[in-house]
């Protein structure tokens, strides 16, 4: 389910597209009646035999069917606000384990609700910005709400951009029941196994961007991040050498977490653009991660591009992570989690994405609404456990 999760609002978001800022009044006002609204859809599927639900062994089999709206309206020529609204619902093999309500279950589901709200303010004179950004997650286990802000501020000549963000999320499992009910059911009635059902977490990020050359573009960004409370999930099971009777996971209540990435994008020629990616990752359980990404747009006309895109990451595994049956009972902290493991992965796919000068369609009723643009991609992925799991995902933005 977090392979799920990860994968499917990475690339949302990579669908989203910043509006250009304008130099002038006049355009600034030519951009204010004009507001955008973006639909996306996809679907994904997973096979795999490493369920942390069932203590390392087990079906990973799952499906997903998300949809998200995201609409911008420029309120004034130097501010715009944004909604986003996503919805998910999948079925689960192993939630059968999670949901307190169906413990027998041949498979199960969940529906998840994410909405975030963003506010931009724009002063073209200094070549910057500042907002904020307010947002919750809402599911039958699970939510969360957040917050943040940032600023940005671009060189006289827009050729560097400096950026700079910050945030604090507050998670808490079981919104409608006690935390227990979400135990595995043979190790219901044992009292209380954590010591709290929330999730604190503070984000601080740095982004410089700059213009090498008319065909080079590159940008260094890193985050610090620190997590405190219920660090572990409350229905992972965990099979020890010793005894026959599972555990819950257990993992340290303190986590530090330290990404930095360097992405270079080259235009080839005046139809290619050629973007990489080099992604390192550690943190405080020992986890560290490589990742690197290509993707390679294409432009079939001016108003048509094909783009190929591949990934490929490494990482080690966390110094708690064990198999099944693999942990010792004098182990402090424990989890089978997969996902935490030592592993490689690949994906790979392509894409499409259709904008043409005069719309692709347009109703004239009032006011214009017209279809701007078109975009669609699938992905395959597979890692060294033997999960394997496909998406597609298609994007429709219309303005008016």
């Amino acid at each position: 389910m977090r392979l799920q999760l990860i994968t499917i609002f990475c690339l949302l978001y990579s669908f989203i597209q910043a509006q250009q800022e304008q130099s002038s009044v006049s355009k600034e006002k030519k951009i204010l009646n004009k507001s955008e609204v973006d639909f996306l859809f996809s679907y994904y599927h997973q096979e795999g035999n490493n369920s942390a639900v069932t203590g390392g062994l087990g079906t990973e089999k799952l499906s997903d069917y998300a949809s998200s709206i995201i609409i911008t309206v420029p309120t004034k020529p130097t501010r715009e606000f944004t909604l986003e609204h996503t919805t998910s619902y999948y079925t689960s093999a192993s939630s059968d384990n999670i949901n307190p309500t169906t413990i027998s279950s041949a498979s199960s589901d969940n529906l998840v609700h994410k909405v975030n709200l963003t506010e931009v303010y724009k002063d073209t004179a200094r070549n910057s910005q500042y907002g904020f950004k307010l947002g919750g997650t809402h599911q039958n286990n699970f939510g969360g709400f957040s917050l943040g802000t940032f600023y940005s501020k671009q060189s006289y000549n827009k050729n560097r951009e400096f950026k700079v963000q910050a945030s604090y999320t507050l998670d808490k499992w079981a919104l409608y029941y006690h935390i227990s009910k979400l135990y595995p059911y043979e190790l219901k009635g044992q009292g209380r196994l954590v010591s709290t059902d929330k999730r604190y977490s503070y984000n601080l990020s740095l982004a410089y961007k700059q213009i090498l050359t008319p065909k080079m573009q590159m940008q260094l960004a890193g985050e610090f991040i620190y997590q405190y409370g219920l660090l572990s999930t409350p229905f992972h099971r965990v099979y020890f050498q010793e005894q026959t009777m599972a555990k819950l996971e257990k993992l340290p209540g303190h986590r530090l977490r330290l990404p930095l990435t360097f992405r270079l994008n080259y235009y080839a020629f005046d139809r290619l653009l050629i973007r990489s990616l080099y992604r390192y990752y550690v943190d405080s359980y020992g986890l560290q991660a490589h990742t690197i990404n290509l993707e390679l747009p294409f432009k079939i006309t001016n108003f048509f591009s094909l783009y190929p895109f591949t990934n490929y990451h490494t990482q080690t595994a966390i110094r708690y992570f064990n198999g099944y049956k693999k942990h010792l009972l004098t182990e402090k902290y424990y989890t089978s989690d997969y996902d935490l493991s030592t592993l490689w992965s690949i994906e790979y796919g392509g894409g499409f994405y259709y904008s043409p000068v005069n719309n692709i369609f347009c109703f004239k009723k009032g006011r214009n609404f017209a279809l701007k643009k078109w975009e669609m991609r699938y992905a395959y992925y597979k890692r060294s456990t033997g999960l394997h799991a496909s998406i597609i995902t298609t994007h429709f933005g219309f303005i008016f």
